[in-house]
This record gives structure tokens, sequence and C-alpha cells, in this order.
């Protein structure tokens, strides 16, 4: 949480953080995100400062144009134009990254920056390469590196209330475009087991994708795609799905979608449908899929390692012959990913359900939001290939009891 950052930095011995935000990063920036939350900054810097032992005090410098998008983050703001940047230009013979450096050393004399600084946000590499090594040579800080487990991660590990709230209202959004795109389904002609249009042609995966995302748009959530992936695509986790794959009866449809909500806070939810009926061996791994995400539901806790639930999980597939990754990492079929993970301003944050060997020390804290997402699959069956996931969302509370995000109906045949 935001409130651990001042005792993080005293631990880590940080006098500051400097988190870049330029244009063009929007979603992929989430450390700069995290600060401005939905104001629309586009070329800002984020600066948090150690104040004593345990404050700290947040700036932002801002572009002049953007200076009422700024007021809106409440942090203390830095009008960046006020450093008269193309004198610093002239006064470098032009040598624009000589000028940038300047330009931050005044602003960290202004500000009262000296010592260990940690950067992150957004940018191009050989830009932040050169720029870091700029300021280093030039003395303006020493610049510190985070390898894993960075101040931001540490303190975005946990989620307050607020923060909860955010995640919890993406939720109720995603559900009612999940419910919409039920209907939108049911709503089509079926001939000869297969859906078609008032035209007569064949449902597609692209034209379902069309209309969920006008619904995801409708709803004021941002979402470049998802995954609705149907038959053998369903059978490999992460296929997003074939654009011309026609939508049938009977046939395996795991409906994966993680958009952006309020602050830039994601949901993560997955549910799998049968349109019509199942097959008998669908319904059997449904069943047990549900058996290891309920079982995974109720054993939730603080004090085992996050491993344990994935353990108990391929304990269970196991016991019922089905492939895991602990029996062959490599496997691509059967129970083949981990258990769940953290998201927040990312899909995929810390704390994660996976093997032992790669999360050993992992335990949950009240503040955790996470995903719980078994899944079964089998791409080449000779049956025909197919694939089954479900997945919620849960948030520890700051008591320690985990609340379930979200509440979307877990059914996997679809009446047609």
């Amino acid at each position: 949480m935001k409130s651990d950052l001042p005792n993080l930095l005293q631990a880590r011995n940080l006098d500051a953080l400097v988190i870049v935000g330029p244009d063009g990063f929007g979603p992929a920036n989430a450390p700069f995100t995290y600060f401005i939350g939905d104001a629309h900054v586009t070329t800002g810097t984020v600066i948090v400062k150690r104040r004593g032992e345990n404050a700290a005090e947040t700036y932002l410098v801002h572009n002049p144009m953007e200076r009422e998008e700024a007021a809106k983050t409440g942090l203390q703001l830095i009008n960046k134009a006020g450093y008269k940047l193309p004198e610093i230009i002239q006064q470098k013979n032009g040598d624009r990254l000589a000028a940038e450096v300047e330009l931050w050393r005044r602003v960290f004399r202004d500000v009262g920056i000296a010592g260990r600084v940690a950067f992150y946000g957004a940018d191009h590499v050989n830009t932040s390469f050169n720029f870091l090594s700029a300021l280093i040579r030039e003395g303006v800080c020493e610049v510190v590196t985070e390898q894993e487990n960075d101040v931001i991660s540490a303190a975005r590990l946990t989620k307050d209330a607020d923060e909860a709230a955010r995640i919890c209202e993406t939720c109720r959004l995603t559900e009612a475009v999940i419910g919409a795109t039920r209907d939108f389904l049911r709503s089509h002609r079926v001939v000869n087991e297969t859906l078609v249009t008032s035209d007569g042609d064949p449902l597609t995966v692209a034209d379902v994708k069309r209309f969920i995302r006008r619904e995801a748009v409708g709803l004021g959530l941002d979402m470049h795609d998802c995954i609705f992936a149907i038959g053998r695509d369903a059978g490999i986790p992460h296929s997003a799905g074939t654009p011309g794959d026609p939508i049938r009866l009977g046939r395996t449809i795991v409906f994966d979608i993680f958009p952006r909500g309020p602050g830039g806070y994601h949901s993560d939810i997955t549910r799998t449908w049968c349109l019509g009926y199942a097959p008998d061996h669908v319904q059997r791994a449904y069943a047990l899929v549900m058996q290891a995400h309920d079982m995974a539901e109720a054993a939730f806790n603080t004090t085992d390692f996050t491993y344990t639930f994935n353990e108990a999980v391929c304990d269970l597939f196991e016991a019922h012959g089905h492939p895991t990754v602990r029996q062959n990492y490599a496997t691509t079929c059967g129970y083949m990913h981990g258990l769940g993970h953290g998201f927040g301003l990312a899909v995929h944050e810390p704390p994660g359900m996976s093997l032992k060997g790669l999360r050993p020390d992992e335990k949950f804290q009240p503040g955790t939001i996470v995903c719980n997402e078994p899944g079964l699959y089998y791409p080449d069956d000779p049956r025909g290939g197919w694939g089954v996931r479900v997945e919620d969302d849960y948030w520890c509370n700051l008591d320690g009891r985990f609340e379930r995000l979200t509440e979307f109906d877990r059914a996997l045949v679809v009446p047609m």
C-alpha cells in the first residue's frame, strides 16, 4: 500500500523515488499510474522524497498544458516550464541529454534530494540507459538499481480499501460484459450446430470479440483484447482464439477477460461455456476443476506459503490421472499452469500460486488481491480439443479474511 512507502524507503536506505511517465506508455506504466490515478497526465514525472523516518512527500513535475489534470492528482506540483529547458539547451550548446541532466539537477536541488535515488516507470531502454548513465557520470545522485521486489512493487503487493473498491467496481462492470456476451450468443439462430448471423453466415470468434469490445467501451472499461477461444484453442491456456473460428454447439469456450477500469485497476475473470450441451468427458473435467477451485478458495489463508494451495490442486488432479506441471514442467496437456496470481494495475502481479521452486517463500497478506484459476487442457484430444478454466477474484481484507469479488454464475452449459 502507498502508506507503506515511508517505511520501505527507510528500510532500504533510499532518499527518493523517481517515476517517469512519458507519453505513449499508459497501460504499460503501472508505477506511474499508481500515483496519478485517473488523471490524464501524459508527460509528467513523480518524485517521492523521504522525509524523516516515517513520512514521505510526493511531487508531480508536469507540463503546463496539463496543469489542471495534474492538480487532480492531489500531489504537490512542480511546473517543469519554470526551469526554462530551451535556455538550458542553449547553454549546453544544443546537447539535449546534457540539458535534461542539468534540468533534473535543478529540480533535485529545489526539492532537496541528494543521495540514493531509485528510478521507475516506462521509457525506451536506450533513452533510460543514457539518462541514468549521465546522472551517474555528472554526480547528480547515486542511482540505485533493484532487480526484484523493488520498493514500488513491494508497496503494490497489498491494496488498501480504496484500491479494493476500484477493483471490485471493475469486476462488477466486467461481469456485466460477460452477461451481455452470453445473451448475445443466445440471441443467434443455430443451423447445423453452428450459430449464424441474421445474414445466415456463421458467427465467428471475431464477431464475438467485436461485441465484447463495444460492450466494454460502453461501460467505461479499457480493453485491448481478451481470450475467447473455442475447441482446440480452449486447450491452450493463453490462446486468444482464432478470429475465423465459427461458434459451434458442444465445444468448450474459454472466455478470459481482464480489462482496466477505474484508476487503471484490472479485473481478471474466466468462465468456460459449452453452448447447448457439453460432452460427458468435458462435464467430468469441469466438475473436477470446480472441486479444485472451491477447495483452493476454502483453504486461502495468510499463514501457509502460497505454493501449498497449488500443491493441493496438483494432488487432486494427479489422483484423477491428469498430468500436472509438478510432474513435468513442460507438459502441454492436463494442468499446465499455476493456480493463480495477484493483479491490480497490471494483470499479473505477485504473489503467485505456482511450484514451490518458483515462489518458495510467498504468503498472502492483508490487502492481497488474487485470482483463483485452476484448469484442465487437452488441445489434441482425439475426441476434439478442449479446455476448461474457471477464474474468480478475491481480496484478503485488512482483517485477514478473504472476500470473493466476483459473483457471475459458473454454469458450464448455456441453454440455446
